[in-house]
């Protein structure tokens, strides 16, 4: 992938969802930064599910909401997989370990980066991506659509 690179995908189910994740973990190396948004229930746990077990195999994540962070050692990579929902200010960032994370060898997945407002740009060091899902409810039978826009920022 190239620097401002940009590829919107469709969801309709949690499975597509985590099989685009999947494909998108295939051009991830270390260190990488994958920063999520969208709104709750949008499926960014979903998606950081496909990354996880693109590298980890069948293993199945949980989410990070209570513990803030989650870390997965597998294929020689290590996975940092934050939750910043219940987080205010950078200097919760810097105690839960997230600036740790991205200066070390690592994948760093984060949900909720829109919550604290800070430029990550200035922390990230290279092969940082932004994952912004939406919600769309459409047709006769409501169905609810996700649209995952991913953009490499650096």
């Amino acid at each position: 992938m190239t620097e401002n690179y940009s590829e919107k995908f469709e969801s309709d189910s949690p499975e597509r969802t985590e099989s685009i994740a999947g494909n998108f973990a295939m051009t991830l190396k270390p260190p990488a930064f994958v920063a999520l948004n969208g709104p709750l229930g949008a499926g960014k746990t979903k998606f950081s599910s496909g990354i996880i077990r693109f590298f980890c195999g069948n293993l199945n994540p949980t989410s990070p909401t209570f513990s803030i962070m989650n870390r997965y050692s597998c294929m020689e990579v290590a996975i940092n997989h934050f939750d910043f929902y219940r987080l205010k200010t950078v200097l919760d960032l810097e105690n839960c370990g997230f600036f740790d994370s991205l200066s070390g060898e690592n994948i760093t997945i984060a949900e909720w980066t829109d919550i604290i407002g800070i430029d990550y740009k200035k922390f990230a060091e290279k092969g940082y991506y932004t994952v912004n899902i939406d919600i769309k409810t459409g047709g006769k039978e409501g169905n609810e659509k996700r649209f995952i826009k991913i953009e490499k920022i650096l």
